[in-house]
């Protein structure tokens, strides 16, 4: 649901539950003898393989084992279960991944992610080609902050490493089978081989199906719908006890309808609504060919370890989406992303140890290329609309974004009854007209004397000549459709090196530092290809001075100005034709200083300074005069204190961190300007502050309970105000917080075991997540999405060989109806949509191993 900004009275009531829950936690676990214990968790964020509990790094790692029994299938359900990470993704071709409030919300090709994805070590470039199905995965690590000094691509908000289980030592086969409501079905294959004693394969194959949840009353095409089909093979060989060779490759196909938007106009609705049916006209598609391959080699030398990394990868992809989320001709409005990717990479790494010095050295080259082309789709009925919303926006400025279009819709309407089909178009583009001197060069061209000039002229007997040829123009519904292609040649090189100092048995100084060097040729290539028409049926026009009083007539002729070629979507501040080739480069230095001490064997603090650093780039949807064309590299500051432990005898582990992070020349996409909005990409400044907790209790040992906490606040300290668009200092947001951040957010997980005679297993598990309100829309902050809540049940059972296994699973038990986002593209026309989370899902897995 939606409502007006302001803390709610539940949220702060569950702020006090955690705090009293906190007490009652640990009051419970000082109390407690029982000898069960926590598994170690192996992570190599440090390029060397070390326990969690161990690394100075706000990490949260998940086990392949957790992901399956989480029901987890993709980055974007990984979001939802760790703290200060957001993943509320309604498409997979162009997700969003946040990271303590950190990320970037731009789906074109100009700008480079702010949270750098990475698979097996090799950088993945852009997010329609990141998020993959989560199947044979070993772990999946959380680095928070700025990374750089280890990886080899940096990024100011974070790294999420995704690490696929290598072939092992043995024989096996593994088919898991799921079957769910909405038409689920899944398969999962798994074989593995040891060929010799030095060289093991490994072969993977997963399907994934599903049919929509709610049912489009349109009719013609369905919506929402699942389809991918996932390939993994590996081959590990050993030519000696110290080198190993590592050769994976992956092809993945995805081929299914797009993302579920419905409208939040109440006019527009009709019979249909965010959480139920929904009356679409734009077919939705999402597909994707993708492949990726690498080779890794790590070789083990007497005082240091080299590795080697080669990778390519590449994708095809085709996302179509409508954008005004009704079946309105009034409405009508589609669009469509096409992209040709590719990649190349390079990192070499030198790892080394003496007896208090740890040490990482590395080099790393990669270089993309991107094809990029940006559809959009109207009528010239959808024109019209656009140009009554614009009216009453101008109109009513202090209403809601929502009260704005409903009000636009119900305009639109008696405009129609009154006959009077057209006259909001003619309105704005004689607007238009007279902002740009067209007006004053026609009555020149009419011989009007000097004195007379289009200020003069009485705007409503103007538009009502115009009628003549806007009034069928708007009715015949005719296609206006429009497109921008942007290429791109980006490459990246980068030498960092990280050294941690041994200063005493107890505290360790870590210095990390990284040189980045970014070359980016980019081209934008966009023209007006539909045209207006221009006429006057000719008659006398009144002139008028200043107060609006009649003063003299004109009178103009009967006369055809033929058509104007313009651009709705790529108004490129009114420049007709835009064909630029565009070269820029960023360089910097960053880095981090760590500082930890560990004050017994379970217990260690450490304080951090990092720097992270983003390229900057390119407005790839549209610039013009006084809009630049390129925007400043991204630069951001973190300052974090730590604690990890590993508490009464193993059996709880607690980590927590604080940290503050200022936020310089934040790239952020948004819809604005005037006399038409486009997407601009702009700098700001913001600033973050928050908490992080993550408590693990194996409470018996039948029961294991763990959970975390997350608190972010963020504020713009610095916001870009950009002139040519029209915007001024009452746009700003400054003291505004961010977009899609919540303040809070909560998981709660439980798993007990029951240890049967036979020697099998049954295991249940519930998970419960809250997620604090937050602000849905960047077009109106007062669209908030809803404080929700999230269950989810599993029981299983494995047999006493570990060969079969069982699994009843819930997902959303209480089938809430939260939604994930409001506004998007249409709101441009006046017809904001939205889009929810999935309903109540279930089903049964079957796994069998051999």
């Amino acid at each position: 649901m939606m409502h007006d900004v302001g803390r709610t009275a539940k949220t702060r009531q569950f702020n006090l539950s955690i705090l009293s829950g906190a007490v009652a936690f640990i009051t419970a676990v000082s109390g407690n003898v029982q000898a069960a214990e926590i598994e170690e968790v192996v992570v190599t964020a440090q390029k060397r393989a070390e326990n969690l509990q161990e690394v100075p790094i706000a990490i949260t790692a998940f086990t392949g084992d957790n992901i399956k029994e989480s029901g987890v299938k993709n980055l974007t359900d990984l979001g939802r279960y760790t703290p200060g990470v957001e993943m509320h993704n309604d498409t997979a071709l162009q997700p969003t991944y946040s990271v303590r409030g950190i990320q970037t919300n731009d789906w074109t090709v100009g700008s480079d992610p702010a949270v750098a994805v990475y698979v097996d070590g090799v950088y993945t470039g852009r997010g329609a080609g990141a998020e993959i199905p989560l199947t044979d995965i070993e772990r999946v690590e959380v680095l928070k902050g700025p990374q750089g000094t280890l990886f080899g691509r940096n990024a100011t908000g974070g790294a999420i490493h995704i690490i696929t289980t290598k072939p092992q030592a043995d024989d096996s086969t593994q088919l898991s089978l799921t079957a769910g409501n909405y038409g689920r079905q899944s398969s999962d294959l798994l074989v593995n081989r040891q060929f010799t004693d030095n060289l093991y394969g490994r072969f993977s194959a997963s399907t994934n199906r599903r049919d929509p949840f709610a049912d489009n009353l349109a009719g013609g095409f369905s919506v929402g719908d699942q389809d991918t089909q996932t390939y993994r093979a590996s081959v590990l060989w050993e030519p000696t006890q110290d080198t190993e060779v590592l050769w994976r490759a992956d092809y993945g196909v995805m081929d299914q309808g797009s993302a579920l938007r419905t409208t939040i106009v109440p006019s527009l609705q009709g019979e249909t609504d965010v959480f139920g049916d929904f009356a679409l006209d734009t077919p939705t598609i999402e597909d994707r060919d993708s492949f990726g391959t690498s080779l890794t080699v790590t070789s083990n030398f007497d005082n240091f370890t080299f590795t080697s990394i080669t990778a390519y990868r590449d994708f095809d992809a085709h996302l179509q989406q409508d954008e005004d989320g009704t079946a309105n001709p009034d409405y009508m409005f589609g669009s469509a992303n096409t992209d040709d990717q590719s990649q190349f990479s390079q990192e070499f790494r030198l790892n080394g140890a003496t007896d208090n010095i740890k040490w990482t050295l590395g080099a790393s080259y990669s270089q993309e290329e991107v094809d990029h082309t940006t559809y959009a789709y109207f009528t010239t009925g959808s024109v019209e609309s656009f140009a009554v919303y614009e009216g009453v926006k101008a109109a009513y400025p202090d209403l809601t974004q929502t009260e704005q279009e409903d009000m636009a819709v119900i305009t639109r309407q008696l405009l129609q009854q009154a006959g009077r089909e057209g006259v909001a178009s003619a309105t704005f583009v004689y607007d238009l007209m007279l902002q740009t001197g067209q007006v004053d060069a026609l009555l020149a061209a009419l011989g009007a004397p000097s004195t007379v000039t289009g200020s003069m002229l009485q705007a409503d007997a103007v538009v009502a000549q115009m009628m003549a040829g806007f009034q069928p123009w708007v009715a015949s519904d005719t296609p206006w459709n429009e497109s921008v292609r942007n290429t791109g040649d980006y490459r990246s090189s980068a030498i960092y090196g990280d050294m941690t100092w041994s200063i005493t048995d107890k505290m360790d100084l870590t210095v990390g530092a990284r040189y980045t060097y970014d070359q980016k040729d980019f081209t934008i290539e966009t023209a007006y290809g539909n045209s207006i028409p221009l006429s006057l049926s000719g008659g006398p026009v009144p002139l008028v001075d200043g107060d609006g009083n009649v003063i003299d007539v004109i009178t103009f002729p009967e006369i055809d100005l033929g058509s104007q070629l313009f651009g709705i979507a790529f108004f490129n501040n009114g420049q007709p034709v835009l064909d630029s080739k565009l070269s820029d480069s960023w360089s910097d230095i960053s880095g981090r200083i760590v500082l930890d001490y560990r004050w017994t064997e379970e217990m260690m603090t450490y304080i951090s300074l990092a720097d992270g650093f983003k390229a900057g780039g390119f407005n790839s949807l549209n610039f013009g005069p006084g809009v630049e064309p390129s925007f400043d590299q991204e630069d951001v500051v973190n300052l974090e204190v730590g604690l990890k432990s590993s508490l009464f005898d193993n059996r709880v582990r607690l980590n927590a961190s604080l940290y503050s992070y200022e936020y310089k020349n934040l790239q952020e996409l948004d819809l604005v300007g005037t006399p038409i909005p486009s997407y601009n990409l702009r700098n700001s400044d913001a600033e973050g502050t928050g908490a992080e907790i993550e408590v693990q209790w194996a409470a018996t040992d039948n029961l294991f309970i763990a959970g975390n906490y997350s608190y972010l606040d963020t504020e713009f300290t610095d916001y870009q105000i950009i002139e040519a668009i029209g915007e001024t200092e009452e746009d700003s947001k400054v003291g505004q917080a961010r977009v899609s951040t919540p303040e809070n957010k909560f998981n709660l997980m439980a798993e007990y075991t029951v240890n049967l005679a036979s020697g099998g297993e049954f295991i249940f598990r519930g998970d419960y997540n809250w997620t604090d309100e937050r602000i849905g829309s960047i077009t109106d902050r007062t669209r908030i999405v809803d404080d929700y809540q999230l269950f989810n049940l599993r029981a299983a059972w494995n047999s006493a060989s570990d060969n079969y296994s069982v699994a009843l699973w819930v997902q959303n038990l209480t089938d809430e109806e939260i939604a994930g986002g409001y506004g998007g593209t249409g709101a441009a026309i006046g017809a904001s949509p939205a889009w929810r989370f999935m309903p109540r899902m279930y089903g049964a897995d079957f796994t069998a191993r051999f």
